[in-house]
């Protein structure tokens, strides 16, 4: 299944962003709010070059499906920096997609960060200094977030089925990742 093959075989880029990232630091209790400021930054800017570039691949079915999952992000997590007056990140833009399979390697790695936020948000409300926030981005599937995460799931392993999609959808998360590893 190819949702097997991508936590297999990303997970050595998955520990690389957890580690620039600091993301360890929620479970020790030395995790900031400048840790937390980062992870948007890095997440704003990766959203700013992704989002759109992904969305030129999507079918009509993709979109229906991407519905449900609320993919439109870079608007949350704008409300987020402006809530807390945030400079945004002005990078050059590294990557590039090939194809629709590459964007959904690509989304992948955006729908997987989701599950992690929702720790991040929980966790972030016990701050004092950000305990009244929105949490838009990282908030914003709540308790549904473990019905989107497999409708999601379901729907790539649906559509890409061969190995050389397999493969296709792997290049894609692998782009996204190394990305994400270089703007933080």
């Amino acid at each position: 299944m190819l949702t097997d093959y991508l936590k297999e075989n990303t997970k050595i880029y998955h520990d690389a962003i957890e580690g620039k990232l600091e993301s360890n630091k929620l479970f020790d209790g030395s995790f900031s709010e400048n840790n937390y400021y980062k992870m948007l930054q890095v997440n704003h800017i990766f959203l700013k070059f992704y989002e759109e570039a992904i969305k030129n691949f999507l079918t009509e079915k993709d979109k229906e499906i991407l519905d449900q999952v609320n993919f439109d992000k870079l608007n949350l997590i704008e409300k987020d920096l402006q809530e807390l007056e945030i400079k945004e990140l002005d990078l050059p833009k590294l990557f590039k997609l090939d194809n629709r399979a590459e964007a959904f390697g690509a989304l992948y790695v955006i729908e997987g960060s989701m599950l992690g936020g929702n720790v991040i948000a929980k966790t972030l409300k016990k701050y004092p200094d950000l305990e009244n926030k929105s949490f838009n981005y990282f908030g914003h599937y709540g308790d549904k977030l473990g019905k989107s995460w497999k409708v999601f799931l379901s729907y790539i392993n649906e559509e890409f089925t061969t190995e050389n999609e397999k493969k296709e959808v792997f290049v894609g998360a692998k782009k996204a990742y190394e990305d994400l590893i270089n703007f933080a």
